[in-house]
């Protein structure tokens, strides 16, 4: 795909200099291209995008591949969650300016469609060089696992080609960063997986250069160390790869306090004892390797902080691995507690533990309509993760199921499910044999066998919480103003997201003190858009958790927020959501399920449970109901003016 003003002197990741590949781009469609800048072109022709705003929204709908985003995520994320009263009108100015640029440009089609609640990019037709580059790259593992391995080459070498540059590199927007990082992540497997390939082809001597250089920028990645070292040693160069391994080492135990993994460290054994056989002539003729073990894990956080009792209890899944042959936990908890952050910082520390491979995936992301269709796109991408074949890949879902368990039979694998909506998604993604380890992560608990463990996930300790806050602020600043330091936790709820998005915005603010945010946070209408900022966005993640509800639990838990008070009951409830007590109490025991509410006391008078907010959920539950209410209003007093309005009647002569 030849992209308008690319350089055809670009180096691209696998370190060559590379020329266009020469392939025309459609009469009429447009060209997106988002690895390097933002680019836009119409038959070899740059089109102009002028504006920050126009770019970043361009970005954004580009990211989505053709769904709906949603005029909220536009504004928040356009913005990075500190819009303007405007923001609105000014997203509907933007998408306004691009449908013009693009018919301007003799682009017929509808490229930017309204859908409620926002906008879709339609690519049908038009080209965007992230999606050519995901089915490039899917493309040569496929060939490389069919034992094409030449073709497989020429394939990935193809899809390194469409790189201009950083990613995004000229859009200054938090969502755009976080983009561009998964993108950088993806180019790096690829380019990992062709420099493999490139070995047993027999190229050992030409790339010794080339992952000395990437190694040097990426001296974390065990892949690329064991190519390398692969190389090396099919080159004659024996002491070379043994002291690649030693760096490796060493820069493993000083910076993670970790031994190599068992792969290297087999590896580092069998150049030892000159066991490494050459790549013989069934190789060089495209006979495929065994497939690695996968490592889809995301990337670790950082500042994780606390949770030394949580972990403890994950620790002890790997004692009752042998036994129970597949241990399972269930990790439950409202929305920003850390769920993802503890399950993700705990399998990269115990990764060891797991030399067949760590599969992850997120289910909010993978929906594909109904559960079982969801389990089914799910269970083929783990299984093709694992080497299975695409010509051997069942299509139904109790065939794929089985071929699942089988491959991971006798198999020590980690599986991270996350944002688990309901037991039905989950189930059959559950290992039936194998030393395997299935990680859930989601609102509700799934307490479907009495041999998961439950870990339900609660606020952070007061230490905790402070030791978080340090750690991205520095302790300087929580000396300095302790006393403000407590209430400042107090008005984050000691909730780990928002103590974050509370740690970034006085980190990147070195003028503020931490009285100054306080002042700001002291304002509940200010509080969630002051704790929504970028990638720690607290009301996004609200959103997302109350997207996937059912429409009554929806509205539930939006109508319950304009009672006063601390804590009500069941019959307030009912009177609220204009039922009876029996419908009402379910809906909230519902809604303590999926922790959007807690189960306070009993009033001993009548026997009745009182139910509760957290504060930052019910702030953000009376936001939800006034948004929906205002937009009500709103179509109402259009519909009136509509009707109400004079009909101009033109008369003949």
């Amino acid at each position: 795909m030849a992209y308008a003003k690319h350089d055809p002197r670009a180096i691209s990741s696998h370190g060559l200099t590379e020329e266009q590949d020469g392939r025309e781009q459609p009469g009429t469609g447009l060209a997106f291209g988002l690895l390097g800048s933002l680019e836009v072109s119409i038959g070899g022709t740059l089109m102009p995008i002028r504006g920050v705003r126009q770019r970043a929204l361009l970005a954004r709908l580009l990211l989505a591949q053709g769904r709906v985003v949603s005029v909220d995520s536009l504004v928040a994320d356009v913005w990075d969650g500190r819009p303007p009263r405007t923001a609105r009108t000014q997203v509907s100015i933007c998408v306004a300016a691009l449908r013009k640029l693009f018919r301007g440009a003799g682009c017929t089609d509808e490229v930017i469609v309204t859908v409620q609640p926002g906008y879709r990019l339609n690519v049908d037709g038009h080209r965007l060089d992230t999606m050519e580059f995901a089915r490039e790259v899917e493309s040569g593992y496929s060939l490389g696992q069919e034992g094409r391995l030449m073709e497989a080459a020429e394939v990935l070498k193809g899809a390194l080609r469409l790189w201009r540059g950083p990613a995004l590199s000229d859009v200054p927007a938090q969502f755009a960063e976080t983009a561009a990082v998964h993108l950088s992540e993806q180019r790096l497997l690829a380019t990992e997986q062709l420099m493999t390939i490139r070995t047993e082809l027999g190229e050992h001597r030409a790339i010794i250069a080339e992952l000395s250089a990437l190694l040097h920028a990426h001296p974390m990645r065990e892949q690329l160390r064991a190519t390398l070292m692969r190389a090396q040693y099919r080159a004659g160069q024996r002491a070379e790869a043994l002291r690649t391994f030693r760096e490796g080492r060493a820069l493993s135990i000083d910076e993670l306090g970790l031994e190599p993994g068992a792969e290297l460290q087999a590896l580092h054994d069998a150049i030892l004892n000159d066991t490494i056989p050459a790549p013989s002539a069934a190789d060089l003729n495209g006979v495929a390797e065994p497939v690695v073990s996968p490592s889809e894990l995301p990337l670790d956080v950082a500042d994780i902080t606390g949770r030394h009792s949580e972990l403890q209890a994950l620790d002890d899944l790997l004692a009752q691995i042998p036994r129970r042959r597949t241990a399972v936990c269930f990790v439950s908890g409202s929305p920003g507690i850390g769920k993802t952050a503890l399950a993700v910082h705990w399998g990269r520390e115990n990764a060891r533990h797991f030399p067949d491979g760590q599969l992850y995936v997120d289910l909010r992301e993978a929906a594909s309509g109904s559960p079982e269709r969801t389990a089914l796109t799910v269970l083929q991408r783990f299984l093709r993760s694992l080497g299975v074949h695409h010509d051997h890949m069942p299509q139904d879902l109790g065939e794929c199921s089985a071929a699942y368990r089988s491959t991971l039979t006798d198999r020590r694998v980690l599986i991270i499910i996350d944002n688990a909506a309901s037991y039905s998604e989950v189930e059959p993604l559950l290992p039936g044999g194998g030393q395997c380890c299935v990680l859930v992560a989601g609102l509700e608990r799934f307490m479907h066998s009495r041999d998961a463990t439950d870990l339900r996930l609660g606020p952070l300790g007061h230490a905790d919480s402070i030791a978080l806050l340090a750690s991205i602020i520095g302790p300087d600043r929580i000396t300095a103003e302790p006393v403000v330091v407590n209430r400042l936790l107090e008005l984050c709820a000691r909730l780990p997201l928002a103590i974050r998005a509370a740690g970034v915005r006085l980190a990147n603010k070195p003028h503020w003190r931490i009285v100054d945010l306080v002042d700001r946070l002291a304002d509940p209408e200010r509080r969630l858009e002051t704790l929504s900022h970028g990638e720690t966005s607290l009301r996004g993640c609200f959103d997302r958790a109350v997207r996937r509800l059912p429409p009554d639990i929806a509205a539930a838990y939006q109508a319950l927020s304009v009672i006063p008070g601390d804590d009500f009951d069941v019959r307030t409830a009912s009177e609220v959501l204009h039922t009876s007590v029996s419908d009402a109490e379910d809906r909230l025991e519902r809604l303590v399920d999926l922790n959007l509410l807690e189960a306070g006391r009993r009033m001993r008078s009548v026997g009745c449970l009182r139910y509760r907010y957290a504060h930052l959920l019910r702030l953000h539950a009376g936001q939800l109901l006034a948004e929906q209410s205002l937009e009500a209003a709103t179509l109402r007093l259009t519909d009136r003016i509509r009707r109400n309005a004079p009909t101009t009647r033109v008369s003949a002569r």
